[in-house]
């Protein structure tokens, strides 16, 4: 605990100023977003597999955005091109709530190009996010910066959830609206584009993080890992699956499955993300313990255990309790996963690295988005989650070939971390 508490007084005020710019970010991403979206586009009269189609367009979308995210946000500079992804996220959130202006024939193409503006903004932010990290951070106090980093997840999304639960009904009783309409959900996610563009402003007076190009000699000595790119990526697609699975449906599975009313959704998961910020504050701990393959590997096994109940349960305590424990596993396999693409490669390829996380996941929410609305249809929701949760198998099966191999060239849960680039403020 005092090595936590050092690690934490030793934080840089560029990293002061990151963590007040996620906490907004992830307030409106992982809690107003989460909660309210989906039922705004349900209270429009579209059904789980449309849903299912905006935000697996959108994710695909994500995934096509992040290598150009990376490149352009090198030129730009890490801390500029979070600032342009908090921009465009707002943007593009504030254009799916302007839907019901547009002609009905235009709703369906407004609100799938309105997702992609918005994802693209993530794919900045997202891309960006582990390579800043690395760059203010030394390497005493990463792993700690690493896991305060993620706990800003779960605690975000706790507030942001709280607060998107209540608001549709106050706002309802307020205006005399029903919540069976529309307004009440799109009023209340006016605060999500409006906080997603303050976000942008305590970066300003953060470092720039500038990573200063390498000579062409250098570069030479040092071949992409393809293999390794190839690989990981994969591994981070079938464990996107499983965690998709429940990110993307499981406010529509109370809603509809279950007939949960809106302000018991956000409590629902605004308690769910409890758990998860005392396990990302664990997070150090276990990397320091395990290693961050194993860590990554047991969070992985974690997420497909926590999927089986959402699958065969139909009690709404049960379903709370699984996603509890999804979120949980989806907060160890954030930190584990990022630290661990940046431990495997040498500091040139870090945000190459990162763009393949990124499209791993993006193409994985993508696939259980689209797959999980038609499989919702056909054989309802149990059928979605074990899909899952046997993508989740998958992956952490081809996460121990991965690790073995990797041990066999070099100690990758133990490897020293890369020393920083130059960075310009």
């Amino acid at each position: 605990m005092h090595e936590y508490w050092q690690a934490l007084c030793a934080f840089s005020p560029s990293l002061r100023r990151f963590y007040l710019s996620s906490a907004l970010t992830m307030t409106v991403a992982f809690g107003l977003a989460a909660v309210l979206q989906n039922l705004y586009l349900l209270r429009l009269g579209f059904d789980a597999r449309f849903i299912g189609l905006v935000l697996g367009i959108g994710q695909l979308v994500w995934a096509a955005a992040a290598l150009p995210a990376g490149l352009v946000s090198g030129r730009l500079g890490l801390r500029r091109g979070i600032q342009l992804g908090n921009l465009l996220f707002a943007t593009g959130l504030a254009l799916v709530l302007l839907v019901e202006t547009q002609p009905a024939a235009l709703w369906r193409p407004w609100l799938i190009g309105s997702q992609a503006v918005m994802m693209i903004g993530a794919a900045f932010m997202t891309v960006n996010i582990a390579p800043y990290l690395m760059v203010v951070t030394q390497e005493q106090e990463r792993r700690h910066a690493f896991a305060v980093s993620q706990a800003l997840g779960p605690t975000a999304a706790f507030l942001g959830s709280v607060i998107a639960g209540l608001l549709p009904g106050l706002l309802a009783t307020l205006f005399g609206l029903s919540l069976d309409q529309a307004a009440p959900y799109r009023l209340a996610l006016w605060l999500a584009p409006m906080l997603a563009a303050v976000a942008a402003l305590p970066l300003f007076g953060a470092e720039r993080a500038v990573i200063i190009p390498q000579s062409a000699q250098v570069r030479s000595a040092q071949p992409a890992p393809l293999k390794l790119l190839i690989v990981y990526g994969v591994i981070i697609f079938l464990q996107a699956i499983g965690e998709g699975a429940a990110r993307t449906f499981f406010n529509v599975y109370l809603d509809t499955g279950l007939g949960v009313r809106p302000a018991e959704i956000g409590s629902i998961m605004g308690l769910a993300q409890l758990l998860p910020i005392a396990a990302a504050l664990s997070i150090p701990f276990f990397l320091a313990r395990w290693g961050t393959g194993a860590t990554l590997l047991a969070a992985i096994l974690g997420l497909s255990v926590c999927l089986v109940p959402l699958a065969l349960g139909q009690q709404v305590w049960v379903a709370a309790l699984a996603y509890m424990g999804v979120i949980a596993m989806a907060t160890f396999m954030g930190t584990s996963r990022d630290l661990l693409g940046q431990q495997l490669v040498t500091p040139r390829w870090r945000t190459t690295i990162q763009s393949v996380i990124i499209i791993g996941l993006a193409l994985g929410w993508a696939t259980i988005a689209v797959v999980g609305g038609w499989l919702i249809d056909a054989n309802g929701f149990s059928a979605m989650f074990l899909t899952g949760a046997v993508a989740a198998l998958a992956s952490a099966a081809l996460l121990v070939a991965f690790l073995r191999r990797q041990r066999r060239a070099a100690p990758v849960a133990s490897v020293e971390m890369p020393t920083p680039e130059p960075s310009s403020s």
